[in-house]
């Protein structure tokens, strides 16, 4: 008896010891002093470079100054560029960030935090009424969506230890759907708003619309305003995806704007600013000045791109465009309406063919075209239709249809952020195929601006607009998000081709402190 509680006194104090030992090292390295000598640094604020070093305690920058001494590890950054860790204004690696926790596509670009949940669709919140759509949505991932709410998906986040720091947004489309579901019908705006509220006191960083899509695309604009009361009590940004962004581009400004001020909501942010197809390249002017006089607080955020990338199911006629994914599958089932479907798409002049690329689908026959324009298919419209029909949800397009004058313009705007509209990918092609921008859009953006303007762009600019604390900037305090990049090499080498090639120069990224520490950033 005596020989057996020994053995198990000594097995608990053997693994107490083991724990401790692991705790100690990781606390020794948590706290580790390093310590950046000679760099070439900018702060972040839009000012030019200074000369001098860095030094980090643990997450937090501790010192700034011509000359340091001291530190556990001292990293000569000699002709090197030190910055705040760049922030992604608008990503989607709300679920793959579970999957691909290391980030590659992001950190190669020099990414420390990247916002999430737009476009409308979030992680949370998750009921009876949408759960089963996001799985099905989400399932190349291999990911279970086993959470309700904010808090339960930060936890999740937090137990796979990002690379980067996530800070999400609430979505309508997925908000809307907990509640009502898919369909459209007239939904209970009250417990909508109540269902936001509590999101947005557990930490969701804003809230986001995605009108374009399904069920956001069923709501009125009055149902929108509902819920902006309710944003407008938390000082958070409302970002939206406009319900149109090319033939309606300036009625749907309109209705955003009308929204915030209906709700007494003060801050918009316009997604992925454009104005898409020829016909209508020439009403960003009237976009931007109606903007100017809408007395908000104006942001927005651009891929440095002319091809977009969105669900193929938005090439689809109105009549089926609005059909949930699940609907639109069993339609295409039906021969009769296949050719019927086939026929209306045979109608679109050849050069839309011209325009539309095929980036993911796991639809039988196709995986191997990933990548193509489909005008190089044999038959363009009936092999749009069966990939629709096998693969609603997941089928992903480019459509190039943006002006590059009209980019240039965008970019100018002194409210404009880069915003990459991609997951967190790995370098293989496990989890589908990302546009190039997931890999290459910040060395890009980089490439319209001086390099302390371009830096102000990604770090200080996104960090004021999304209310993200002690981040952004180089100073003193701050968390020591940081990265050392050769600003002579930084360049992006991703294109449709090779989607996921990285991004080159990035020497050291930082994040908390330590490489690759991310965490759930919330308000």
């Amino acid at each position: 008896m005596k020989v057996l509680k020994f053995t198990i006194f000594f097995s608990f104090f053997k693994k107490y010891c083991e724990f401790n030992r692991i705790l100690f090292f990781s606390m020794l390295f948590y706290h580790m002093k390093t310590l950046f000598k000679n760099c070439l640094v900018y702060d972040g604020s839009g000012a030019p470079p200074h000369s001098g070093d860095v030094l980090v305690d643990g997450d937090r920058i501790t010192a700034i100054a011509p000359a340091l001494s001291g530190g556990d590890r001292i990293i000569d950054g000699a002709g090197l560029a030190l910055a705040p860790g760049f922030i992604d204004a608008h990503g989607h690696s709300d679920i793959s960030i579970l999957a691909a926790p290391e980030a590659t596509g992001k950190i190669s670009q020099g990414i420390t935090t990247e916002i999430t949940g737009n476009c409308g669709l979030s992680p949370f919140p998750v009921t009876d009424h949408n759960r089963d759509h996001l799985n099905r949505l989400y399932a190349n991932y291999g990911v279970r969506i086993d959470w309700n709410d904010f808090a339960g998906y930060a936890a999740a986040v937090e137990r796979r230890r990002p690379a980067i720091n996530i800070m999400p947004l609430c979505g309508h489309n997925t908000l809307r759907a907990a509640v009502n579901g898919y369909q459209d019908k007239p939904p209970p705006v009250e417990q909508i708003a109540a269902l936001l509220r509590e999101q947005l006191r557990q930490g969701a960083a804003g809230f986001s619309t995605g009108l374009l899509y399904t069920p956001g695309c069923f709501s009125t604009p009055d149902e929108i305003t509902a819920l902006l009361n309710v944003l407008s009590e938390f000082d958070r940004p409302y970002t939206t995806h406009l319900r149109s962004e090319g033939n309606q581009l300036l009625e749907a400004l309109t209705e955003a704007v009308e929204s915030c001020r209906s709700s007494g909501q003060k801050h918009l942010h316009v997604s992925h600013f454009k104005a898409s197809g020829q016909a209508n390249w020439h009403k960003l002017s009237d976009a931007i000045r109606l903007l100017a006089k809408s007395g908000l607080r104006i942001t927005a955020d651009r891929y440095p791109y002319t091809e977009s990338m969105t669900q193929l199911g938005v090439i689809l006629p109105d009549t089926l465009a609005y059909m949930t994914n699940e609907e639109l599958s069993e339609y295409l089932n039906d021969p009769d309406h296949f050719r019927e479907t086939a026929s209306r798409l045979r109608q679109f002049p050849p050069e839309r063919w011209q325009t539309c690329r095929l980036i993911t689908t796991t639809a039988p026959g196709y995986q191997t075209r990933n990548g193509q324009i489909f005008a190089e298919f044999p038959d363009p419209p009936s092999a749009c239709a069966e990939i629709l029909r096998d693969d609603p949800a997941g089928a992903m397009a480019a459509f190039r249809g943006m002006s590059p004058d009209n980019l240039r313009q965008i970019l100018k705007l002194p409210y404009l952020m880069c915003g990459t509209d991609e997951s967190v990918r790995p370098v293989d092609y496990r989890f589908g195929v990302s546009h190039p921008r997931g890999f290459g859009s910040f060395p890009i953006f980089f490439g319209y601006y001086k390099l302390e303007e371009a830096i102000r762009r990604v770090t200080s600019l996104p960090a004021d607009t999304f209310g993200i604390t002690r981040r952004g900037r180089i100073e003193c305090g701050y968390y020591a998000d940081l990265v050392l990049f050769d600003q002579t090499a930084y360049r992006a080498r991703a294109d449709f081709a090779n989607p996921h090639r990285l991004t080159e120069g990035i020497k050291l990224v930082l994040v908390n402190g330590a490489e690759h520490a991310g965490r759930v950033l919330s308000r």
